[in-house]
């Protein structure tokens, strides 16, 4: 009986001077280092925001600022609505389009075609029934093949993070 006491107290006794860090360790759980560590970059997470919705806020009041005095000035002519692309209907349109951008104004499209195109990439503009344009790099039947694309690019950093994949079952397109 002596010995599971003996055992025992230097179980305790090995815990208590140990401290629970050790035990969380060695079980892959974070220690109060870790946890300290993720408490202040929260915290910064949340400064960050606290900072980015004071400059929207700031900016929404200087445009609306701005557009007081535009109110008072007489009412101009309604914008006239967006032209069609003059961008045939794409042809050879595969299942699958990895797109790096979308827009309404055809120099923006032809633009961006020509800068995947000094990349190397074989470019398909493929105009939307929206009245957008967008510009593809890929056109694929295989999804993965298309994902695996669109990741090498972004990683890459040859196209905007935004870009996406493109589905013609969504039926979007002309």
């Amino acid at each position: 009986m002596k010995l599971i006491r003996i055992c025992t107290l230097i179980l305790a006794a090995a815990m208590l001077l140990s401290g629970c860090d050790r035990i969380r360790s060695m079980m892959g759980k974070p220690t109060s280092r870790d946890l300290e560590r993720l408490k202040v970059e929260a915290e910064a997470q949340r400064k960050a925001e606290r900072d980015s919705l004071a400059r929207a806020e700031e900016a929404a009041a200087d445009t609306a600022a701005v557009a007081a005095p535009q109110a008072a000035a007489p009412e101009k002519p309604a914008p006239k609505p967006a032209q069609s692309s003059s961008f045939a209907p794409a042809t050879g349109l595969l299942r699958y389009s990895v797109m790096v951008g979308s827009y309404v104004k055809d120099y923006n499209v032809r633009a961006m075609k020509r800068r995947m195109e000094k990349r190397g990439e074989t470019v398909l503009v493929i105009p939307f029934k929206s009245g957008f344009t967008g510009v593809a790099v890929l056109t694929t039947d295989n999804y993965a093949d298309a994902r695996t694309k669109l990741r090498e690019m972004i990683a890459s950093g040859s196209v905007p993070s935004d870009s996406w994949i493109y589905d013609t079952a969504w039926a979007r397109h002309k």
